[in-house]
């Protein structure tokens, strides 16, 4: 009789607890689609490239909030901490509301390639240091989209291609390279093929992504049935997800090149199952019938490493380095 007691009291518990935490939500934690941004126009009195932000609404947030474009010295700026990160995770309406979403560029002066750097789920701009120095030589504006990882991808897209559109006048003339990792490659294609369906807007002249899994994660789909309150990001990235369909669907711009970086382990490499311990080389390559890699390279590399993997860095630095000479004489 008491263990039935005790049982029973434990089921209630457990059902108060889910109840709490699915049903009796306070605060929306995900934007509300649509988001509409309007400009936010102001004068660049420091001569570098980016100027203007945006300040968004959605139904999520009762008052508009800033997306806005930045100028920082270096990779260690407050808002790329751990703690920024993993509210970006838990709860994403908070990190756009505080106005730690934007673009932000590294103090140089304007260069004729723009290279924009998007981290994927968990990341944080400090995650390309490694690749960042390889290119620091180079003459290439730095530019890092720092973004909340825990919410939709095309919410995402949206707020990435508006930054870009409202910059429009100072990135006329400019070579637009994107650089995604993992999630951050759907939201470099997604924002390409926003910014190709509108008129007067910056173009992209090469994508590059890594690791990132075509074919979706099959995780995401436990996670949503364990957890109610998982981020709203796994909605985008479960396999056979509605999002994934709508990007595989629409092509690239002609005039975008694009490069795709997968990774497999030492050990896995050989075998029947190539994988980068979190995605199969399979997922990574099956990117459909409509979008077609100009190029593709298999690197030595765990997911978790592949942002720190020299045959990365060296792909990447490569390319980079096309780039530049295109965006060079195109200019003469």
């Amino acid at each position: 009789m008491v263990r039935k007691r005790i049982s029973l009291w434990i089921v209630a518990c457990f059902f108060v607890q889910i109840t709490a935490c699915s049903t009796f939500i306070p605060v929306q934690r995900h934007l509300a689609q649509p988001v509409s941004c309007m400009p936010n126009v102001h004068e660049n009195m420091d001569g570098l490239l980016l100027d203007n932000g945006l300040i968004c609404s959605s139904a999520s947030i009762p008052h508009a909030f800033p997306v806005i474009t930045r100028t920082i010295t270096n990779l260690e700026y407050p808002l790329f901490s751990i703690k920024r990160r993993n509210t970006g995770l838990d709860n994403p309406v908070a990190f756009w509301r505080r106005g730690c979403a934007g673009l932000y560029q590294i103090a140089s002066a304007p260069a004729k390639l723009v290279v924009i750097y998007i981290n994927g789920y968990n990341g944080r701009p400090t995650g390309w240091k490694r690749i960042f120095a390889e290119l620091q030589e180079l003459a290439v504006t730095h530019i890092f989209f720092n973004y909340p990882t825990g919410d939709s991808l095309e919410t995402t897209a949206v707020v990435l291609s508006e930054l870009l559109r409202s910059n429009a006048p100072q990135l006329q003339g400019k070579s637009i390279v994107l650089l995604g990792h993992s999630q951050g490659g759907f939201i470099a294609i997604r924002t390409t093929q926003l910014l190709s369906q509108q008129a007067s807007t910056p173009t992209i002249s090469h994508i590059v992504t890594i690791v990132t899994p075509w074919d979706g994660c099959k995780l995401a789909k436990y996670a949503k049935l364990v957890n109610p309150l998982s981020p709203r990001v796994f909605e985008d990235i479960d396999t056979d997800s509605a999002f994934i369909h709508q990007v595989k669907a629409r092509a690239l711009p002609s005039t975008t090149k694009y490069t795709l970086i997968y990774g497999s382990t030492l050990k896995s490499h050989t075998t029947d199952n190539p994988n980068d311990e979190l995605f199969s080389v399979k997922n990574q390559l099956a990117t459909g019938s409509t979008i077609t890699p100009t190029s593709t390279h298999c690197v030595i590399t765990s997911h978790s490493k592949s942002l720190r993997a020299n045959g990365v860095s060296e792909l990447i630095k490569k390319y980079v380095e096309q780039c530049l000479i295109t965006a060079t004489l195109e200019s003469h």
